[in-house]
């Protein structure tokens, strides 16, 4: 192992350990001191509880801690935003135990330096895919030639663009994964923030009870980037509020042209290889026994190995021999599948496209497209209609219903906006959008001049849907109804996109008309990079902000949009030209709800509200 690899494993187990320490701390465990040594701060632990406990033997001790004081060594429960929720504010101290006493003189410091290191090792578990990640990036910085003097200059300059490119399957997400986690990279703890944050000011967050500065996580992968031009002003924006920006691809090509152009820091490596393998089992076992065993580490077929392979087959405390028959099995079942073409049939839904790679996604769809074949022989005209038969998307889509003013007193009358009572903003909106449209078809105003993106919010049962049908009968165009919940009945992650995209599609074949979204709420956040299944939604979130802002040539459709619950909504798909019209429609007042019955009545209110006279004759 090379001295930049075994300095940066050793830097990565220090700020470990001294995360365990702080979370001791906050757990009432350990106690913390402060003092100024030449000029700096330095922190003094000391242990909470009485050191006569412990009795010499550090294996027995670590192991003692563990059985009594777990409780004070894991992080507090969470809510669904990653706040702490401390109920109760620490743990119990188990009433058997003794506390250490007030008085430290009465008290050996070595004792005390002891049980602090036995906490600290106790709650240590080493991350073996951190350690993996933090091995290919440092043979990235020895093969491009920079240095980690360089780099830290970099990151020591406002707004430093990093791009790194490493073949390793899983590197994309490991990367984001080692900085948010850890505070290995200085001027941090970092938290990163995918697409859309160049519409923030923010340069420092507070996440997790903790200030955390911002970096830009530029996406690779080809379902998630955004377009060169919202890219273009998604970097322009963060490099002029000082915020750092990081692109990280595993593929060829996967650093967008804008960021490869302008960064000053360019990584690149091959991937996993047996050198890479024999330094990550020395971490882990030791140098003997990855000397013992250094003809067996040669034969292993590194290159069909991911990261999650090495993190399943390496675990510490496993026998070395074990882990080395676990990689040769995962690296020649990986080969296989990927000669058979068959990777996603045997592994079933256990490895879904949510935790693939982009070269992954895309190798499955040409092979999707190879197996497809023999029915390509069919015309264009069968497949639309064949397209449109089965309705992939899940969208529905509802023709207008004609109405004529002079049958009206003789049939039901036709739901239209201007019959509709209580809807206030909204109606004056359809009302100006209908005069807009005709317009819009006359040649006389640009589509771009009209306001065709709205979001529709109120409680259930409001009146939101019957305000699209209504809305599709006034301006006479198809109405295209799907919602989110819709979408989501895909499989795959590539699914999930591919309908949210065919249905602006399908709105786009059938315009001008109104592609009504319900439940737009359930497309959610998007979160940090090391929330769980953070890049699935994340992917979500982005194409719908994708398809709004017109880069998918949306002229002709009115995008309108349902939701009981706005404020669960991503702020970027409520800005300015994507559904910046927000109009709450509330609950039915006395004098709407007159109105409501008086509609549905129709023609049969006067006998309603007759008189008994009036019906029965003379009294």
């Amino acid at each position: 192992m090379d001295r930049l690899s075994s300095f940066l494993l050793r830097r990565l187990a220090h700020v470990e350990r001294c995360a365990v320490r702080r979370l001791a701390v906050r757990n009432g465990l350990l106690t913390m001191s402060t003092s100024i040594v030449d000029g700096h701060v330095v922190g003094r632990f000391s242990p909470a509880f009485d050191p006569c406990h412990l009795t010499g033997e550090f294996e027995q001790d670590r192991q003692w801690v563990r059985d009594h004081l777990a409780g004070f060594l894991i992080e507090g429960p969470q809510d669904g935003h990653g706040r702490p929720v401390l109920v109760p504010p620490v743990p119990l101290w188990p009433a058997h135990l003794m506390r250490r006493s007030a008085n430290e003189a009465d008290t050996n410091p070595a004792a005390l330096a002891y049980a602090v290191r036995v906490v600290a090792e106790a709650a240590y578990a080493r991350s073996v895919k951190h350690m993996a990640t933090l091995l290919l990036l440092a043979a990235a910085m020895e093969q491009s030639g920079v240095t980690l003097r360089d780099l830290v200059a970099h990151l020591r300059q406002p707004a430093p663009v990093v791009s790194v490119t490493v073949f390793a399957d899983g590197f994309e997400r490991a990367l984001p994964h080692l900085i948010e986690d850890t505070d290995l990279v200085p001027y941090g703890p970092y938290t990163g923030v995918a697409a859309d944050f160049a519409f923030n000011d923010d340069l420092w967050k507070w996440v997790d009870s903790e200030t955390r500065r911002v970096f830009l996580q530029v996406p690779a992968g080809e379902t998630n980037r955004p377009s060169r031009a919202a890219l273009r002003g998604q970097l322009l924006r963060a490099l002029a509020d000082g915020t750092p920006v990081l692109a990280v691809s595993e593929t060829h090509n996967g650093v967008p042209d804008q960021v490869d152009l302008t960064c000053d820091i360019r990584l690149t490596s091959a991937g996993i290889d047996s050198l890479l393998i024999a330094d990550l089992l020395e971490a882990v076992y030791g140098s003997e026994a990855v000397m013992r065993h250094d003809s067996s580490i040669a034969k292993l077929d590194a290159g069909a190995l991911t990261l999650d392979d090495l993190a399943i087959a390496i675990r510490p405390g496993r026998p070395i021999l074990s882990s080395l028959d676990a990689l040769a099995g995962l690296a020649a079942l990986n080969r296989d599948d990927k000669e058979d073409g068959n990777a996603d049939k045997n592994l079933g839904t256990s490895r879904r496209l949510i935790t693939q790679s982009p070269s992954e996604r895309r190798e499955q769809t040409s092979r999707d497209g190879g197996n497809s074949s023999s029915s390509a022989s069919t015309s264009s005209k069968g497949k639309r209609n064949d397209r449109s038969r089965q309705k992939p998307t899940g969208a529905e889509v509802i023709q207008p219903e004609p109405f004529d003013e002079a049958s009206r007193p003789a049939v039901p009358p036709v739901l239209r906006v201007e019959t509709l009572t209580g809807y206030g903003a909204a109606k004056d909106w359809a009302l100006d959008l209908q005069a807009d449209l005709a317009d819009y078809l006359g040649g006389e105003l640009a589509w771009a001049q009209m306001s065709t993106k709205l979001l529709l919010s109120g409680p259930p049962g409001t009146g939101k849907t019957t305000f699209a049908r209504a809305l599709c009968n006034t301006l006479q165009v198809p109405l295209v109804v799907t919602s989110v919940s819709t979408w989501l009945q895909g499989e795959y992650l590539h699914d999930v996109l591919d309908r949210m995209a065919d249905t602006f599609a399908e709105a786009r074949r059938q315009a001008p008309c109104i592609l009504f979204i319900d439940e737009i709420d359930g497309i959610g956040q998007r979160a940090s990079a090391s929330r769980s299944y953070s890049d699935y939604w994340n992917a979500c979130v982005n194409k719908l902000l994708e398809l709004l802002d017109g880069a998918m040539k949306t002229e002709g459709v009115i995008v309108v949009g349902a939701t009981n619950r706005p404020a669960e909504i991503d702020e970027a798909i409520r800005r300015s030209g994507r559904l910046e019209t927000h109009i709450e429609i509330p609950r039915p007042d006395i004098p709407t709800l007159a109105g409501i019955l008086a509609h549905h009545l129709g023609s049969d209110l006067d006998a309603v509200t007759a008189s008994d006279s009036q019906i029965g004759g003379q009294p």
